[in-house]
């Protein structure tokens, strides 16, 4: 049984599953703890859901799963599946557990599954999102707004944001493509009058980031952040009038979305399968506008904010019997 009135939130650390899995919890709203878990080896290679003693096969950097249960667990990951049925099963049903994204064999066993359709998954259980789940909320850009508006945004200076990712498994960003969106920046402020506020992430490659700062090293109308200051990237979701991300994360572009701002996706050489198919959804669905060339369709418009954590974290509440909060 359970003993515990808190979320269990499981992950390996990446900060893609994390976002999700913690923007849930949060939206569930019960106290959060954070394990992360790590496997060992052969354990770590098996498909998600086919482990036969899971808390068995964790790694001694993980994070302590002992009871008292809680009342809720969170996994995103495919290490996280087998060690979430785990605490399940272990706490006699007590424990209702949900997933995000594919939980692959384990799909009919999670109470609750919140899945983008090119996860390819259907059931009772499973909830088709339209975006990422993320922890970005109106709350939190209200507060970012505040907080950030005379360092980004002084005297309502019309305000680009610009997201920027890298490299992974599929997809490089070239120094062409850093290039192309410098003249992009540039031709944004000569033209419409915008400033340009960029955050880069701990994928960008260390000679972009120099190219980048090299190039407004001598400009007034774009901003670079430093890594070691205050992080803006909230502030620059809340604050930009329009966006630009990098088409290589899922997550960010998901995060821009929750603004309703017009989100403009810069794409990165190389493909991806499920990458490519969110891109060819969002696309398809004017949610978003594809940079081609060296400028921005200005007459996109965007929509209204999408956040697609509040459909799960409201099946959760009442699961849980807990008050459904508005939507």
């Amino acid at each position: 049984m359970t003993g515990n009135n808190i979320t269990w939130v499981l992950t390996t650390g990446e900060a893609g599953m994390r976002s999700q899995a913690l923007g849930l919890a949060e939206a569930v709203g019960l106290p959060i703890e954070e394990k992360r878990i790590a496997l060992r080896r052969p354990w770590a290679w098996f498909p998600g859901g086919l482990l036969p003693l899971p808390l068995s096969a964790l790694h001694g950097r993980s994070d302590r799963l002992a009871p008292p249960w809680p009342t809720l667990v969170i996994g995103c990951g495919r290490r996280s599946i087998d060690t979430a049925l785990a605490i399940k099963r272990l706490s006699g049903g007590g424990t209702l557990a949900a997933y995000v994204q594919n939980p692959e064999c384990g799909l009919r066993k999670f109470d609750v599954v919140a899945a983008l359709p090119h996860d390819g998954v259907i059931g009772a259980n499973v909830l088709t999102v339209a975006t990422a789940l993320h922890g970005v909320t109106a709350e939190k850009l209200a507060a970012a707004r505040e907080a950030w508006r005379e360092r980004l945004a002084p005297n309502e200076t019309p305000l680009l944001g610009v997201l920027v990712g890298g490299d992974n498994g599929s997809y490089r960003l070239t120094d062409a493509i850093a290039t192309q969106l410098i003249r992009i920046l540039r031709g944004a402020y000569h033209r419409h009058g915008m400033r340009a506020a960029m955050t880069p992430s701990r994928r960008t490659p260390e000679g972009t980031k120099r190219l980048i700062a090299g190039a407004l090293s001598t400009e007034a109308w774009g901003w670079l952040w430093d890594e070691e200051s205050e992080n803006p990237y909230l502030g620059i979701l809340a604050l930009a009038d329009r966006l630009i991300v990098t088409g290589e994360s899922i997550s960010m572009i998901s995060e821009a979305l929750a603004t309703g701002r017009p989100v403009h996706v810069l794409p990165l050489a190389g493909q991806g399968r499920r990458h490519d198919a969110f891109l060819t959804r969002i696309i398809a669905q004017g949610l978003v506008s594809v940079i081609e060339g060296d400028d921005l369709d200005w007459s996109f418009s965007g929509q209204k904010p999408i956040i697609s954590t509040a459909e799960p974290a409201a099946r959760i509440r009442a699961m849980l019997g807990l008050e459904v909060r508005p939507q």
